[in-house]
């Protein structure tokens, strides 16, 4: 509110029954600029026009202007709460409906597929909030944005202080993507663990050891998710993600002594080895050209090569690929 409209309501308020014409009289401005104050005052239910033949106003308490402003937004808000509530209490009611004709439903007929990633998207953030024991998760690929990690933690901190225990498996590259990392660093200390392996096929996500999920990957564009509910099949997975646990390095792992490999600098020879350009490896592993070219500097020189070929035959020479 501008300072005129403060000086318009702060004189209605010590002259009751005032005109458009006295404020100008009093206050020294045009009564256009008067009626533009009084029609920001009105709409703001800071001034009520008063009865009787003249055009003067009234000024109303700002506690009371705030209660005709704001009371048809707070019934709204809380009649969409109430509306809210009740759809989820009705659709919480089929939900045992649901898991009795899961349960006699045949082994094929317990993996769902989901169409729709929104959908998969929304199962995944609702599987979430009900675990209660522990959420295993497999992530290859490149890491999130930070405006999106920033959300993602928030989630697993709060998760974790609900005593649900979290592991999450990357791809090693991702140790370069800074919004990645310093997201580990802080579900790490809210007790989440966090461990990397070179190669890392399959995204899945287990909850509570009950049901899995994972890209249907039919082709290159689909983006179908599978929802496995068939316990047999989802102990599979978990046993699968605790070998390659064991397999797998800490995220936060101190730095290799000078004579040993990242799996960072392991996995851009191997790219190397196999003829890939700097631009396509920076790609795949998520890190940028830049520091790509640097990691190759540092093997070269701690290899003595001259050469990228060179390089690549006394890598395999040395047992580091």
């Amino acid at each position: 509110m501008d300072d005129l409209s403060q000086a318009v309501y702060r004189y209605a308020v010590s002259s009751p029954g005032w005109t458009v014409e006295d404020a100008s009289e009093a206050l020294g401005f045009t009564t256009r600029s008067i009626e533009a104050a009084v029609a920001v005052l009105v709409e703001h239910c800071l001034l009520v026009q008063a009865n009787g033949g003249r055009r003067s106003y009234t000024a109303v308490s700002p506690d009371v202007a705030l209660a005709e402003l704001v009371d048809p937004d707070e019934r709204a808000l809380l009649d969409l709460r109430s509306r809210i509530g009740t759809k989820r209490r009705e659709l919480a009611a089929l939900v045992p409906i649901f898991a009795e004709a899961s349960r006699r439903m045949s082994t094929d007929a317990q993996v769902e597929v989901l169409e729709d990633p929104e959908q998969v998207m929304r199962i995944l953030i609702e599987y979430a909030r009900s675990a209660s024991e522990c959420v295993l998760m497999a992530r290859p690929g490149q890491g999130a944005t930070a405006d999106t990690q920033e959300e993602s933690v928030q989630k697993d901190v709060d998760m974790l202080q609900q005593g649900v225990k979290r592991r999450t498996l990357y791809h090693s590259s991702i140790r370069d993507h800074m919004p990645t990392r310093r997201a580990v660093e802080i579900v790490t200390a809210a007790g989440g663990e966090f461990r990397t392996l070179p190669h890392l096929p399959l995204r899945v996500v287990v909850f509570d050891g009950k049901v899995a999920v994972i890209p249907r990957a039919a082709h290159a564009e689909d983006r179908a998710g599978l929802v496995i509910r068939d316990p047999n099949v989802v102990s599979i997975f978990v046993r699968l993600f605790d070998f390659a646990w064991e397999q797998a390095e800490p995220f936060l792992a101190e730095e290799p002594l000078p004579h040993q490999l990242t799996s960072t600098q392991r996995s851009i020879l191997r790219a190397l080895a196999s003829g890939h350009p700097d631009e396509v490896i920076a790609r795949r592993m998520g890190i940028s050209v830049r520091t790509c070219r640097r990691h190759i500097a540092k093997m070269l020189d701690d290899l003595g090569a001259e050469s990228r070929f060179q390089a690549g035959v006394k890598a395999h020479r040395a047992g580091w690929i």
